[in-house]
């Protein structure tokens, strides 16, 4: 009876291990303004906000190749003019939390469209 006690209880605190672990969730990020493209300085919508309500625009400079999260509620485009002109196109809807390992340390502009 004892070795069935003790299989039972491995099992089970390998279920409760495995279940309680440690999470990791994803945080939500912040609202943005409607019709805009909101930018902030770290990843998940933490530190200073940018909004963007249209037209090209260089960013500030504390913002350039320094975005780590953005939403968008509006289609629009980042632009980094470092080598010639790369854009990437946002669409509404579009999101990262943790942007600042991608194009978001490279970003120097955002406008309408590429």
């Amino acid at each position: 009876m004892n070795a069935r006690f003790t299989r039972f209880a491995l099992v089970a605190g390998t279920v409760a291990v495995t279940t309680l672990g440690p999470s990791v969730q994803a945080q939500a990020l912040p609202a943005c303004a409607s019709n805009a493209i909101c930018l902030w300085r770290f990843q998940d919508g933490t530190g200073e906000l940018y909004t963007w309500r249209g037209g090209y625009v260089d960013l500030p400079s504390r913002f350039t190749d320094h975005v780590g999260s953005f939403r968008a509620n509006r289609t629009g485009a980042f632009v980094d003019w470092a080598s010639g002109k790369e854009c990437h196109s946002v669409r509404k809807g579009d999101y990262a939390s943790n942007y600042s390992g991608r194009f978001g340390s490279k970003i120097d502009a955002v406008g309408d469209n590429c």
